[in-house]
C-alpha cells in the first residue's frame, strides 16, 4: 500500500516541535485529494525525508536478554567488546577444566565398577557404590559429549533430539545417584543407632531392591516428564510439565534434607557414642560423599529445576554449575581409594576399597591366607 503524502509531512512536522495541527487543506480542493498550499507542502516534505534519512542511520537498540533466556543466548547479546571476550575466555576455561575432570571421573568410576563387579566378595554397601558409580559414569559421558558444542561454537552443533536426550539422561542419572546416596546415607545410620537388628534383622536382599526400586521410580519419573514436556507422547502439557518439574524440586529438597538429617545423627553417634572412635571406614566415606554432593552436587540441580520452572538465574551460574557436577562424579572414586589407604599400606586397589567399605572381616582373611602363602613358600 503506498504511502500518502502528508504522513511523511506529519512525522517531519512532529518532529520539529510544533504542538498544534496540521494545516487543514483547502476546502475547495477536497474533492482533488485535499492537497496543501504548494510552498508549505514542499517545507513538510523536505522535513519529512530530512527526518526519514537520520531514522535510517540510527542504529537498532540492543535486545535486553529475557530473565528466562538460556545464558548461552543471553551472552550473545549486549555488553562490550571486552566484557564479551572476558566471558567467552571465561567459559571457554571453565569448559576445559569440565572436559578434564569428566574424562578422569570416567576412569575413576570404572576403575571402581570393575573392582567392584569382578569379586565375589559381598558387602550390602557394596552394592551401593555399584549403582551410584554406574550411574555417575553414564552422567559423565553424557556431560563431556554435551558441553563439546559449547567449547566449539559454530563448528559443531548438535541436533535437537541429541541435545535433548543427553539432557535428560544427564538429569536422569543425577536423580539416580541423588536417591541411592540418600538410601545408603540413611541406612548406614540405622546401622549406627540400632547395630543389633541392622546385623541379626535386617533383610538379606533390602539393597538390592532399594536399588532397583530407585532405579525404576526414577524412570518412571524421566518418562513422566518427558511425555508432559516433550512431544514424546502427543501434544505437551505446560501445566503439567511445570508440576512435575515441582514435584521433582521437592524430591530433590526432601532428599536433601535426608542426607543431611542422617548424616549429622550417624557423626554424632560416632562422635558421642560409648568409647567409639573417631569415624572411619564406610562412616567416614558417607560422611564426605553427603558434603561432597552439598557443595558441588547440588549446584547442578539448583541450575536445571531454575531452569525449567522459569527462575531467574545469573547467568555465569550455568557453565559452574556444569564444572562442580563434574567434579562431584570425579571426586568420589578418588575418596574411596584415599580412606582405603589411609594407613600408608601398599595395598591392591581391590583391598584398597575393601577397606573403605570397612569389610575388616575379609581383609583379615585376605591378609590370613597372604602370610599362609608366604610360610608355605618359605618353607
Amino acid at each position: 500500500m503506498s504511502q500518502l503524502p502528508w504522513e511523511g509531512m506529519e512525522r517531519g512536522w512532529r518532529h520539529h516541535g510544533s504542538s498544534g495541527p496540521l494545516p487543514a487543506p483547502s476546502p475547495d480542493r477536497e474533492g482533488q485529494g485535499a492537497q496543501l498550499p504548494e510552498c508549505q507542502t514542499q517545507l513538510l516534505w523536505l522535513q519529512g525525508h530530512q527526518e526519514t534519512e537520520r531514522a535510517e542511520h540510527i542504529p537498532a537498540a540492543t535486545p535486553v536478554p529475557h530473565p528466562t533466556m538460556d545464558p548461552r543466548e543471553a551472552g550473545q547479546h549486549g555488553g562490550t567488546a571486552d566484557g564479551a571476550q572476558e566471558d567467552v575466555a571465561f567459559n571457554l576455561v571453565i569448559l576445559s577444566l569440565t572436559e578434564g575432570l569428566s574424562l578422569g571421573g570416567l576412569l575413576g568410576n570404572g576403575a571402581v565398577l570393575w573392582l567392584l563387579s569382578s569379586n565375589v566378595y559381598r558387602n550390602p554397601f557394596a552394592i551401593y557404590l555399584l549403582d551410584v558409580a554406574c550411574a555417575d559414569l553414564i552422567f559423565l559421558g553424557c556431560h563431556m559429549v554435551a558441553v563439546v558444542p559449547d567449547l566449539l561454537p559454530g563448528r559443531l552443533d548438535f541436533p535437537d533430539f541429541v541435545q535433548t536426550s543427553l539432557a535428560t539422561l544427564r538429569f536422569f542419572c543425577y536423580i539416580v545417584g541423588l536417591s541411592l546416596l540418600g538410601a545408603v546415607s540413611m541406612e548406614q545410620c540405622l546401622a549406627a543407632l540400632f547395630p543389633a537388628w541392622h546385623s541379626c534383622r535386617r533383610p538379606r536382599h533390602l539393597t538390592t531392591c532399594t536399588c532397583a526400586l530407585t532405579w525404576a521410580l526414577c524412570l518412571l519419573l524421566h518418562l513422566m516428564l518427558s511425555g508432559a514436556c516433550t512431544q514424546l507422547f502427543g501434544e505437551p502439557s505446560h501445566h503439567l510439565c511445570w508440576t512435575l518439574w515441582l514435584v521433582a524440586a521437592v524430591l530433590l529438597a526432601t532428599l536433601c534434607c535426608a542426607m543431611c538429617g542422617a548424616s549429622l545423627l550417624l557423626l554424632l553417634r560416632m562422635e558421642r557414642g560409648p568409647q567409639r572412635p573417631p569415624p572411619r571406614g564406610f562412616p567416614a566415606l558417607v560422611l564426605l560423599t553427603v558434603l561432597l554432593f552439598l557443595f558441588c552436587g547440588l549446584p547442578f540441580g539448583i541450575y536445571w529445576l531454575s531452569r525449567n520452572l522459569l527462575w531467574h538465574i545469573p547467568q555465569y551460574f550455568y557453565h559452574v554449575s556444569f564444572l562442580m557436577a563434574a567434579v562431584h562424579c570425579a571426586a568420589k572414586p578418588v575418596i574411596y581409594f584415599c580412606l582405603g589407604s589411609a594407613q600408608g599400606r601398599r595395598l591392591p586397589l581391590r583391598l584398597v576399597l575393601q577397606r573403605a567399605l570397612g569389610d575388616e572381616a575379609e581383609l583379615g582373611a585376605v591378609r590370613e591366607t597372604s602370610r599362609r602363602g608366604l610360610v608355605d613358600i618359605a618353607a
